[in-house]
């Protein structure tokens, strides 16, 4: 019988990957396939540092001082946009007992857009009247460490046997 550390130890198939954000547009990361813990995966998502746009590419930067450089040309399959549709409001003050739905963000408010890295570079531009920028940072968002399927898993051990 398992005990509760062997469960946690156990080995998996996650898909890993972070969500970081400039204002209203979101970029989705794919960092790929991993056979490790899940804590482990969730250590994987949170190395990311932050996220820098430029004209032509996109580079990840880790928190071990790494970097990852993404173009159109290369990893165009592990990146996703998305946009906020909803209007941006005015800043207000919360306190603990009060929230107002209006300044919450849903699902149901983004939209995925099929842009290369040159078009989102350009609607950042033109959106934030910053024709004189050179790059753009992203802040995190959100990270996931998805568990694949056993099935999955098994034609991914196949396929590397």
């Amino acid at each position: 019988m398992y005990n509760q550390r062997q469960v946690e130890n156990q080995r998996h198939s996650f898909v890993v990957g972070v969500e970081y954000r400039y204002e209203d547009l979101f970029v989705k990361v794919e960092l790929g396939e991993f056979c490790t813990t899940p804590l482990h995966a969730q250590r994987i998502a949170n190395s990311v540092n932050s996220i820098i746009l430029l004209k032509n590419h996109m580079v990840i930067i880790f928190k071990n001082a790494q970097s990852i450089t993404i173009s159109d040309n290369f990893l165009k399959h592990e990146y996703q946009f998305r946009i906020c549709r909803k209007p941006t409001m005015r800043p207000l003050k919360l306190s603990v007992f009060t929230r107002d739905k209006s300044y919450i963000v849903n699902k149901e408010n983004m939209k995925e857009v099929n842009w290369n890295l040159q078009t989102a570079f350009q609607y950042l531009q033109d959106r934030y009247d910053a024709q004189d920028r050179t790059h753009f940072s992203f802040c995190q968002s959100s990270f996931y460490a998805i568990p694949l399927s056993v099935q999955k898993q098994k034609e991914i051990q196949h396929e590397t046997s």
